[in-house]
């Protein structure tokens, strides 16, 4: 998962101009120049096989995020069932300074990092956020009649090992108040089905009655029984009780009702439904059958950035996720709350093994997602060794530490653990001596095991390559957050990917814009013929995130969403389903001819320009501006910022002719001049970083926030130079050319110089090409081909991104015989921002149809907006 991972709108602002290839989120427009319906012709050829298709490409990665697992999948229906929801998360303390406000900061630093790199303002880096205010979220008291009880959370007396916290009730005077838990924005109760209830109590000093409910929202009684009469007693006691409804309601709460005097304690309330294939500690029937419906050949657990935490102590450690759910103390994550951890590695191994797919661990490599706060690598036995007890508990023998414990659990039989994933999107170059050090230790042990060498959020990360070495390589994770522009774009992609020793596993991958509509469901389609036409290469993905919880969205697309009742999935999940139910074995070469004809004389690169940077205090210097014959049209000498709006975020001032943006954190600093518009030509400027993490940023074709390209010195930590884009025009996507890898010195000045050609530009420092990026047109059509020889069938896919429907004409070329009757399955939309939703979960889904003309030269309609998987039976 991406470490500035936020809704969409979010996500543009804050990755924008560090990303190695930032695109447009926009749904993208036909070009005008079409403005009839198109017919293709689409050429097959059963000779030409090509790469084995592999089943790796099914598989899917869970995360604790959006409420994937409390609130999602996980069927435990009450919220901070064990009141822990507010301590503060280990290995991290809260700061009070002089003026009462409140930032978190390490418990102790790592060597040579200075304390001012923890004023940390929460929540930090958009995503990682702990709220003392959550410490009882999901729970209140009522007071009936003219009760005065309180509650108040108390450290007191622990429950177990595993608690560290149960909330005091007290009832000074006799009377009678409830304690009511609102589960995961209501409790969805319906009629005739029975609650299993369980909790814990230490009553002290209070004796009286104890009444279990479950309510409605407008108050009716669905379920109610009265237990044993408390007594007093110093000891902790569990209770248990069945619930049956008497009627439906998706926004029930549970009420537990002390009618008496004194004091007491509660802790571990937990309220089951009934879960999917009936399992103890089960999960939501719903949620776990779309992924059993997916039959994923593999499920990525636990993350993510979940794996990483900020602090050491803050990674999850799945040692504590093998007992009873009641003895796991839980974790403060990433995604803004904590995880009771009820999902946990064993349910996760459990289901892997039932639904019939292999599972893959992620390990904390000793690196967190704060860049300052790694494990020293010389001390990383401690963490390996948690590795190779995560792999003995899942196939150890029933004689081992671990695989003892496994077997305590009911699961003698070993786990199908096949894969072990160090870390997470680490981009430093050292990361390469921790994989070393991990990968060693777990091939010693465990030859057979496939470990996993993670890649950062785009691209490869080739330093980490380079330093790890190709022969200590058994597998990369490349991650792939990709907007349909870059698709579009880039349907070569894994064509041009240099072949080496190690084959690539895709993470993480999603198209995204908005919340996951059509679009998006083309786009992910595209990206998996990319990946099928290309199985020596690419031999298994994952896509992520699938869940998230309607009222709590961490992240902008996700495959599946829902709230306490109700769920659907998005198109993308139904591009995921057909694809991996018609897969073939073998990818067939094909020629796809179009009737596209895009303008070439209109400049696309026009606009306004401007100065910025990234997290960099910065200072520019003689400005001028050329058109396309040399001729000055701007020189500035900045002796004021007359010419200039006001900056649309950072620090400008001017100083002796120089041009400074004083905020060394800022993100996205920039300005533009005012009325400047620049078409094609050239820009000129000297630049010089003074402090902070990257360098220097041009910009040019400004057509306000949402589109623009820019000169991007330093980008991604000071690692490279690189032309970017955000935003195109209708019709066209950006497209990288070259890239270089460079940094920016401090105190020393740079010429920066930036050509604009109608459709390209190039930038320049200290006058050698360093990068260039153009604009190209978009296509509309794509198409892919593979040959099942065990069904005798070519399975040919189409995708259509354009408003109205294409003719195709479909040769088979090198068929003996084609059999006339054949299927047609499609999921299409009436527009690219149409998407399922809870109102309409079905709005789009997959159709079929029956063929009756099929045969080596034949012509099928591929809808407006469609995904077309057309299943063909011959004989070769």
């Amino acid at each position: 998962m991406k470490k500035t991972l936020f809704l969409a709108s979010q996500l543009l602002a804050l990755v924008l101009p560090v990303s190695l290839a930032a695109q447009s989120g926009a749904a993208s427009k036909p070009s005008s120049t079409k403005t009839k319906t198109e017919i293709s012709t689409l050429t097959v050829d059963l000779t030409d096989q090509r790469a084995e298709i592999p089943t790796g490409l099914s598989g899917i990665f869970m995360e604790e995020i959006s409420h994937g697992f409390d609130g999602g999948i996980y069927a435990e229906l009450v919220q901070n069932r064990s009141f822990e929801e507010g301590i503060v998360p280990p290995g991290m303390k809260l700061v009070t300074d002089a003026e009462g406000k409140q930032r978190m900061e390490l418990v102790s630093l790592p060597a040579g990092v200075p304390k001012e790199r923890w004023e940390m303002p929460w929540p930090w880096n958009g995503n990682c956020g702990w709220d003392p205010d959550r410490a009882l979220v999901g729970w209140s008291l009522r007071n009936n009649g003219d009760s005065k009880a309180a509650m108040k959370l108390t450290d007191e007396f622990p429950m177990n090992a595993a608690s560290q916290r149960s909330l005091k009730i007290s009832l000074p005077v006799a009377g009678s108040a409830s304690l009511i838990n609102s589960g995961y924005w209501g409790m969805d109760i319906r009629k005739d089905l029975s609650y299993d209830l369980t909790f814990f109590l230490r009553p002290y000093d209070f004796a009286g009655q104890l009444t279990v409910t479950l309510e409605g929202a407008d108050g009716k009684i669905l379920a109610t029984q009265s237990l044993a009469p408390v007594k007093k007693s110093g000891s902790w006691k569990k209770y248990t009780s069945k619930l049956t409804s008497t009627a439906t309601d998706p926004k029930a709460t549970l009420v537990l009702t002390f009618t008496g005097k004194g004091a007491l304690q509660v802790d571990w309330v937990s309220l089951f439904p009934h879960s999917w294939r009936n399992l103890p500690n089960g999960l939501r029937p719903d949620l776990a059958q779309y992924l059993a419906d997916l039959k994923p050949d593999f499920i990525r657990y636990p993350g993510g950035c979940y794996v990483e935490g900020l602090s050491w102590a803050s990674a999850p450690d799945w040692r504590t996720m093998v007992y009873p759910p009641e003895e796991r103390p839980g974790m403060w994550g990433y995604w803004k709350y904590r995880s009771t951890d009820g999902f946990g590695y064993h349910e996760f191994l459990e289901f892997c093994e039932q639904i019939g797919a292999d599972a893959m661990y992620v390990a904390f490599a000793g690196m967190t997602v704060h860049p300052d706060n790694n494990w020293p690598v010389d001390s990383l036995e401690p963490l390996i060794q948690r590795t190779l007890d995560a792999i003995e508990y899942a196939i150890g023998p029933t004689d081992s530490k671990w695989g003892a414990q496994r077997a305590k659990m009911g699961h003698p039989k070993p786990f199908p653990l096949k894969y072990v994933e160090v870390g997470n999107e680490h981009y430093v170059a050292s990361y390469a001596d921790y994989y070393l050090k991990f990968r060693k230790a777990i091939k010693a042990r465990y030859p057979d095991m496939v470990v996993i060498l993670s890649m950062y959020w785009s691209g490869l990360n080739r330093p980490v390559i380079e330093r790890a070495g190709d022969a200590n390589i058994d597998m990369i994770d490349e991650h792939a957050y990709r907007d349909a522009q870059w698709i579009r774009t880039n349907f070569d992609y894994f064509d041009r990917y240099k072949r080496t020793p190690w084959p690539v596993y895709v993470g993480e991958y999603a198209s995204h814009h908005a919340e996951g509509d059509m679009l998006c469901a083309l786009s992910d389609a595209v990206y998996l013929m990319m990946m099928e036409k290309n199985g020596d290469l690419v031999k298994m993905a994952s896509y992520a995130p699938l869940f998230c919880n309607v009222n709590d969205r961490s992240w902008g697309v996700n495959l599946i969403e829902y709230d306490a009742s109700r769920s659907y999935a998005q198109p993308a999940y139904y591009v995921q389903k057909v694809f991996n139910e018609n897969r073939p074995a073998v990818s067939l070469g094909t020629k796809l001819q179009t009737g596209q004809q895009p303008d070439t004389l209109k400049p696309l690169l026009g606009g306004r320009i401007g100065l910025g940077s990234w997290q960099t205090q910065t200072e520019f210097r003689n400005l001028e501006v050329r058109d396309a014959v040399g001729q000055l049209i701007y020189r500035d000498d900045f002796k004021d910022l007359n010419h200039w709006d006001v900056p649309v975020q950072g620090q400008f001032e001017v100083a002796g002719g120089v041009l400074k943006q004083t905020d060394p954190r800022m993100d996205a600093a920039r300005m533009y001049l005012k009325d400047l518009r620049l078409e094609t030509g050239e820009i000129r400027v000297k630049a010089r970083r003074t402090a902070g993490s990257e360098g220097f940023i041009v910009f040019m074709n400004v057509q306000g926030n949402d589109r623009f390209f820019f000169a991007n010195y330093g980008a991604n930590g000071n690692s490279f130079h690189e032309m970017q884009s955000w935003g195109a025009p209708e019709g066209y996507a950006y497209k990288r050319i070259s890239s270089k890898r460079g940094s920016i010195e401090n105190d020393r000045w740079y010429d920066l110089r930036i050509v604009i050609t109608r459709d390209r530009a190039e930038m320049y420092l200290d006058d050698q090409l360093i990068s260039a990026a153009g604009l190209i047109p978009l296509e509309s059509l794509f198409a892919g081909a593979g040959y099942d020889p065990a069904k005798s069938q070519v399975v040919v896919k189409v995708v259509n991104y354009d408003p109205f429907p294409v003719e195709t004409n479909i040769r088979l070329s090198g068929a003996k015989s084609v059999d006339p009757g054949g299927r047609q399955i499609i999921i299409s939309a009436s527009g690219l921002n149409d998407r399922n939703n809870l109102e309409q979960p079905t709005r789009i889904v997959p159709a079929e149809k029956i063929l009756s003309e099929c045969s080596k030269d034949f012509t099928v309609t591929v809808p407006a907006y469609s995904v077309n998987l057309f299943v063909i039976p011959v004989k070769k």
